[in-house]
């Protein structure tokens, strides 16, 4: 007998958390595709396959950031009711340069557009607009590569909470000007940010399922602004120069073989709708219970040499060619 899994039964947050109760009834939203992949709720993982006391216990001064995550996840939605509806679809170069200024003085590490792929948006989830905004924001390598540790645990929450708090700025900002726009946070968004961001161009999804970018490895989380703009510099997967880390990932396998659950996938699984599976919850849980980052903290990439892995690994196949 199948055993029950409640982040199976429960895919969405309560209604109040989310965008889509949020929305007008003349809004005409992008909804999720054919192949979209199902949410899941973290929280429910870690009840059931690992140690919730264990994570709130892991988290111990994150509280804070915790809190803040959760509210502007809230905020994010609820103020959707405050698009001014001006119908501005086009947004000038110099409003464009004054908000990259604004997300980057608020602390934002890497700015791109992409048009959302409406099979990344989580199944029955909907966002108000395709074209996208992304950011991201480094996790300091030296928190990161201290874990499973408290230093690492909040340095994640800090990320989370502070990106939660500047998509909605940056919204208030777009709203002044007269445009429409829907944020979306780093934790409890609408959509799944890595291949979102590898469709911008930052960087690519490695084995453990976590996007690596030059600049940052696969320390960093990410954020999305939705923007009712048709003339955002939009990029696409078949734009993006970083494809190569896929076929290194196959020779590294490193985060397989540190994982202490062996959690990582060595063999990533493609389920019937093409969405990739990079890892297997149930076993996660019980280490990411306990501030386990060890896929981060063990990828070659963490250590911010991009170009001299890129060349090795081409040396060698041009080796293994001849």
């Amino acid at each position: 007998m199948k055993k029950i899994r409640l982040y199976e039964i429960m895919r969405k947050p309560p209604f109040f958390m989310r965008a889509s109760h949020y929305m007008r009834k003349d809004d005409n939203p992008v909804k999720s595709g054919n192949k979209s992949r199902k949410a899941v709720i973290i929280p429910l993982v870690l009840m059931q396959f690992g140690s919730m006391k264990d994570k709130l216990a892991a988290m111990g001064t994150t509280k804070p950031a915790f809190i803040t995550s959760i509210k502007e996840m809230i905020k994010s939605a609820r103020e959707l009711k405050k698009n001014p509806k001006t119908g501005k679809k086009q947004i000038s170069n110099n409003t464009l340069q004054e908000l990259e200024m604004y997300a980057r003085e608020l602390g934002v590490s890497q700015i791109a557009y992409t048009k959302v792929n409406p099979n990344f948006i989580f199944e029955g989830f909907e966002i108000l607009y395709e074209n996208a905004m992304i950011l991201t924001m480094e996790m300091k390598r030296d928190a990161m590569k201290s874990a499973p540790s408290d230093y690492a645990t909040s340095e994640v929450w800090r990320t989370y909470s502070n990106l939660g708090l500047i998509v909605n700025k940056l919204a208030d900002f777009l709203r002044e000007r007269g445009y429409n726009c829907h944020p979306t946070p780093a934790v409890g968004g609408d959509v799944c940010t890595p291949p979102v961001a590898q469709d911008a161009g930052f960087g690519v999804i490695g084995k453990h399922g976590l996007l690596i970018t030059p600049e940052f490895g696969p320390s960093q989380r990410i954020a999305a602004v939705f923007i009712d703009a048709d003339n955002l510099p939009v990029k696409s997967l078949q734009e993006n120069e970083h494809l190569w880390v896929k076929e290194f990932c196959e020779t590294c396998n490193n985060c397989i073989k540190k994982c202490p659950g062996s959690a990582i996938m060595e063999e990533t699984k493609i389920l019937d709708d093409g969405y990739p599976i990079y890892l297997e919850r149930e076993k996660c849980a019980p280490y990411f219970s306990k501030n386990c980052c060890t896929c981060i903290a063990t990828c070659p990439f963490i250590n911010g040499n991009y170009g001299e892995i890129k060349k090795a690994f081409e040396k060698k196949q041009e080796i293994n060619m001849n």
